[in-house]
């Protein structure tokens, strides 16, 4: 597990643009992810998964309270999918901010079975259900 540099700027775009896609049913080119990937670089909460030299999986630590340490945008390339890759980096982090004396939580999506059953798999358990509520201007 690495942290996520300005080197890595366009692959993580890539990646942003990718989670979108995934996790919202948003289109964007990578190109239109370059500030987001930037700033969230900038943040210093961004971590890649590395495999034989090439990023394969990528989460951020979001948020961090006095009790708890929230991670989302945990992404991993269709092609890199089914090999672990993601529990690894979530494991990782997990880890990490253990160490630093926090509590590691995430949102995961109830559609969404296959991070579920890889965020179980590393010792997460669901704790309560969040709705999504939207405001529409009248």
């Amino acid at each position: 597990m690495h942290s996520a540099t300005r080197s890595n700027v366009e692959m993580v775009a890539g990646f942003l643009a990718g989670f979108l896609e995934d996790a919202h049913g948003v289109t964007a080119e990578p190109s239109s992810q370059l500030t987001e990937a930037e700033g969230a670089i900038d943040a210093g909460g961004l971590y890649l998964w590395f495999v034989d030299g090439q990023p394969v999986s990528m989460a951020n630590i979001a948020h961090r309270s006095p009790r708890h340490a929230r991670i989302n945008a945990v992404y991993t390339p269709p092609a890199c999918r089914k090999q672990g890759h993601a529990s690894a980096l979530v494991a990782a982090l997990s880890s990490l901010i253990l160490a630093e004396g926090l509590v590691p939580m995430l949102y995961a999506d109830v559609i969404n079975p296959a991070s579920n059953k890889a965020y179980r798999n590393v010792g997460f358990v669901e704790s309560g259900e969040i709705a999504d509520l939207r405001f529409e201007a009248m």
